[in-house]
């Protein structure tokens, strides 16, 4: 989707563009978090022979943030896995066009049902306020982390409709065009150097 950016109106552009910076911002902030608190969690263990309180406890709504809204990223970069062989195989440009845009569609739907059930999610658990379900130790309420699964597949229905929008805008030249530009600009398996 972001290779058809441009074709965005101005605000809805920018919007975009603010959305992709905060959560990139807060997956970078977040995301040392895990491997420092692994490094605590041994250090208190084996080194002090102490453990660290509770520690998987805040770690959970962290994980949750992280994975969800790295999947609104994914999801807005196209960098799913995926198994694209048609493309390969055909130079029709209509017909790559129409494949990929099946895809969007299936995956939008798809996202969509799961949105509603992720709000389902969240609304009973708002509904048992003030008896929400909290964790042990620290009390964090569990829905700390149910919010982060219904923002991250509402970004990606949003970011889903998006593509599916920007395709029929774009049309189908313009999309394989795009997509042999962006393809050429990837640096080969043995231009890229390893130390």
């Amino acid at each position: 989707m972001i290779v058809f950016e441009d074709a965005l109106p101005a605000g809805l552009g920018r919007f975009v563009r603010l959305m992709v910076r905060v959560k990139s911002a807060l997956v970078a902030v977040a995301l040392p978090i895990l491997p420092i608190t692994f490094f605590l969690v041994v250090l208190f263990r084996y080194v002090l022979e102490r453990d660290l309180f509770a520690y998987e406890e805040w770690l959970m709504p962290i994980c949750f943030w992280l994975y969800f809204l790295g999947g609104a990223l994914g999801t807005y970069y196209d960098k799913q896995i995926n198994a694209d062989l048609l493309d390969t195989l055909t130079d029709n440009r209509k017909l790559q066009w129409l494949r990929k845009l099946a895809i969007q569609v299936i995956e939008l739907a798809i996202t969509l049902v799961l949105v509603y059930w992720a709000w389902l999610m969240l609304a009973d658990e708002i509904a048992d306020y003030p008896r929400w379900k909290t964790t042990i130790a620290l009390k964090i309420p569990f829905i700390v982390p149910r919010i982060g699964i219904f923002v991250g597949f509402a970004f990606m229905a949003f970011y889903s409709a998006l593509a599916i929008y920007l395709m029929l805008r774009v049309g189908p030249d313009r999309y394989v065009e795009a997509m042999q530009t962006a393809r050429q600009e990837e640096p080969d398996e043995e231009e890229v150097v390893t130390w």
